[in-house]
């Protein structure tokens, strides 16, 4: 069977040289809060630290491993001996700023929640340094004492001992110098005294190696492949780019393999391929979508002709089970993420998981029964064209306006809908999120051409919706507003003096962040998707830096089909 694995970027490997400082006396120690509830962590330590070694000066930072920082390494090198940084409690970016300090000099130690450390040696690796240090905290403790400073307070003193043996024990040589890693890319060969003895190893082994999603999987033989690779006439060796948590290449190929444990046909791999242009983008932050533990899934929507050729649905339950495009082709992205990107489901499933994940949110726009012209034709691209975009998700709501069980008139459907997106997922999230949120809608046919008649188009309505999911300064409670205080410098054209009465807060940054889509049937229900971190959005310490300008969702022509008269 060949393997699924992406070959992972080369990186220069080192292990720790800075010397530890044996006495923290008279030191300057940098505590690097991630969150507010680092923050209470960090100070009930630095009362632990004082009381030992009363001459320590402790300085404070917020951590650039925050995505709304920026990079201070910079200055952190220059104002501390030592430092902690952390607590890690969720994903957070590509960039790993401790092992940065280290090779500035300066050593520490990161805190982590035990559930993720696993998650934060593998960054620790993919930068360069698999042997800093981590000091796990039990997350049940940790995220149980949220919101309570005594309780941090003993959350603080039962790793103390722990933190100072990180801070001040000497390096050991296999922290000096780690043994290399090397990776096995070549075939897995299975035997047996039958096929299905031989089809069980193959099932638990990518089990026990997290090779898949869980379910079984088609295996993928030298033969299977290459009748995979007649789906394209791209090279088999096409590079597409590197394929975050771990940063293996995807190539056609690695692609291929994927799309047969997925069970998909030849003549889907095209739609595939352009799936994952998108999520190798520069300007799509898939470190985020893969290590989240919001549990985010990929929104693949298609568009043009090829949809319909291939035999997607659009129409009556295009978001469920019983069509082996639209499920397979979910699928194969799925398992692209986890095998090429080397994402691991043990560390990498989010804190519940997300059962979407397992064929992603796939679907075609019902183009055929839409008033108006479809999405790929907003992006400029004519109708000969086929299209697939992506972005990420974290919750959806799919009983919007429609459905068959009672009807409302068009104007009541519309505050629905607006309600929709004022309510939908944590509100916290919306708060801090609505500079960068996105969103997307698929309208029920019935409803799309009852707003077309009264004069809708898909940008005055996403304007309308703009204003109409506003929140108003006035009617948060006083913890919301100082949410939106330490939020609003990422809100476009908004800082802190503007959080007053008057200020309205839009549920998303403008109008171009709604994705107005028609999918469905015309008796559905109409479907909401918030991205309140959005994938396209990349965080400011990101922004600028990847070559790419932000785009509100990112979207690849499909091409190089051969199996189909479209995506040529």
């Amino acid at each position: 069977m060949l393997n699924p694995r992406g070959v992972l970027q080369a990186v220069t490997t080192t292990g720790l040289a800075n010397p530890r400082i044996a006495n923290l006396n008279g030191k300057r120690i940098a505590l690097l809060s991630e969150k507010e509830e680092s923050s209470h962590f960090f100070e009930a330590l630095a009362e632990l630290l004082q009381q030992k070694y009363p001459a320590t000066e402790i300085v404070r930072f917020g951590s650039a491993a925050n995505p709304m920082s920026h990079d201070n390494t910079a200055e952190v090198a220059a104002n501390c001996d030592t430092w902690l940084e952390g607590v890690k409690t969720s994903g957070a970016g590509a960039v790993d700023y401790d092992v940065k300090l280290e090779r500035m000099g300066k050593p520490g130690a990161a805190f982590c929640i035990d559930g993720l450390v696993g998650q934060r040696q593998r960054l620790a690796e993919a930068n360069g340094i698999p042997t800093l240090r981590i000091i796990p905290i039990p997350g049940a403790s940790f995220l149980g004492a949220e919101g309570d400073p005594n309780r941090m307070r003993r959350v603080a003193a039962a790793v103390f001992d722990s933190t100072l043996a990180a801070l001040t024990d000497p390096l050991r040589e296999a922290e000096k110098n780690p043994r290399p890693v090397s990776y096995d890319y070549g075939p897995f060969r299975f035997a047996g005294e039958s096929s299905d003895e031989v089809l069980e190893q193959f099932q638990q082994h990518c089990v026990d190696n997290f090779l898949g999603d869980g379910l079984p999987l088609t295996p993928p033989t030298r033969a299977a492949v290459d009748r995979m690779l007649t789906g394209t006439s791209r090279s088999p060796q096409e590079e597409i780019g590197l394929m975050a948590p771990r940063n293996g290449m995807a190539t056609i190929e690695k692609i291929a393999i994927n799309a047969v444990m997925a069970g998909a046909k030849p003549e889907f791999l095209p739609v595939i391929i352009a799936a994952i242009e998108c999520v190798t983008d520069a300007g799509f932050n898939l470190y985020h979508l893969s290590t989240s533990t919001a549990s985010s899934t990929p929104l693949v929507w298609v568009n043009g002709p090829i949809a319909e050729e291939i035999g997607m649905n659009p129409r009556m339950g295009f978001l469920g089970r019983g069509n082996r495009a639209n499920s397979t082709i979910g699928r194969a992205i799925g398992l692209c993420l986890i095998n090429i990107g080397w994402r691991l489901m043990n560390v990498d499933a989010g804190f519940v998981g997300d059962p979407e994940g397992y064929c992603s949110f796939v679907f075609p726009e019902n183009e055929g029964e839409s008033p108006w012209q479809s999405f790929a034709a907003d992006c400029g691209h004519g109708p000969e064209v086929s299209t697939v975009t992506v972005n990420e998700t974290m919750s959806y709501d799919r009983l919007g306006p429609g459905g068959g069980m009672t009807s409302q008139s068009m104007e009541t459907s519309l505050q629905a809908l607006a309600e929709m997106i004022r309510g939908s997922g944590s509100k916290v999230s919306r708060l801090v999120f609505s500079g960068t949120a996105r969103w997307q809608i698929a309208l029920n046919p019935s409803f799309a051409r009852q707003l077309a008649d009264a004069g809708f188009s898909k940008l005055s309505l996403a304007e309308w919706l703009y204003r109409n999911s506003s929140v108003r300064w006035e009617d948060l409670t006083d913890t919301e507003k100082e949410l939106v205080k330490g939020s609003i410098a990422i809100m476009p054209g908004r800082n802190v003096n503007d959080c007053k009465p008057g200020l309205v807060l839009p549920a998303f940054g403008d109008p171009s962040r709604l994705a107005i889509l028609v999918a469905g049937h015309a008796g559905g229900n109409t479907v909401v998707w918030n991205s309140p971190v959005g994938s396209t959005s990349l965080p400011p310490n990101l922004a600028g830096k990847l070559g790419s300008a932000e785009k509100p969702f990112i979207t690849n022509i499909v091409r190089g089909a051969t199996l189909t008269r479209a995506g040529r």
